[in-house]
């Protein structure tokens, strides 16, 4: 006969895989996930804080086509031209924020009866910024300084960006937690390289 103590293991480990399968993430065609996030993005000044949100549609359990917009304040901040002419730099005051909106898909890599899903992100859309006054002020040789306020032409520019991250899924399957990190590759006047860190969480309606 089993002894008491091995009788309540067994029924420990019985409650326990089966609590732990009710975890395991099934995603339905059609599922809509909304999710709103937190982060910071790097690269094109210092890090700034960013929000957005974005909304999945599951083709299946691997693809999941989103929308998603990101607001990023102020990421093109004071800079200094040391080219004007001999002698003589220029400190250019600019806080200009972008607004992100793309489309892309996310590629989930399910880990048979894991909670945790790392994902693939790939993503096209347009970096917005709006028109905004420029203040430049010119550092001479001998010691005075001039101002002049210029107009920064907003614009769109095409945007590529790519990356990954993790979902946590919590309270069956509905509900959880996502982290990701991209890289961003804008083209026309904004063009360096900066990446991006977000951190939120995520609704699923069936």
């Amino acid at each position: 006969m089993r002894s008491p103590i091995a009788r309540i293991v067994l029924l420990s480990a019985a409650a326990l895989i089966s609590a732990y399968g009710q975890n395991v993430p099934y995603l339905r065609p059609g599922s809509i996930e909304v999710g709103p996030f937190l982060g910071a993005s790097y690269g094109i000044v210092s890090a700034q804080y960013m929000v957005g949100g974005n909304v999945t549609v599951a083709a299946n359990k691997i693809f999941l086509p989103y929308v998603e917009y990101s607001y990023l304040p102020q990421v093109a901040r004071p800079t200094i031209v040391s080219t004007v002419g001999a002698g003589t730099t220029a400190t250019v005051d600019r806080n200009i924020s972008f607004s992100d909106f793309h489309g892309g898909v996310h590629i989930r890599l399910p880990i048979h009866e894991k909670p945790v899903v790392p994902y693939l992100a790939i993503g096209v859309g347009a970096l917005t910024h709006f028109d905004q006054s420029v203040k430049v002020t010119f550092h001479n040789a001998d010691g005075t300084t001039q101002t002049q306020t210029l107009t920064q032409t907003g614009g769109s520019d095409f945007a590529f960006n790519a990356g990954g991250g993790l979902r946590f899924y919590l309270r069956g399957q509905r509900f959880g937690m996502r982290l990701e990190a991209k890289v961003y590759k804008p083209t026309g006047l904004f063009s360096s390289t900066f990446g991006k860190v977000e951190g939120g969480i995520f609704y699923q309606f069936r």
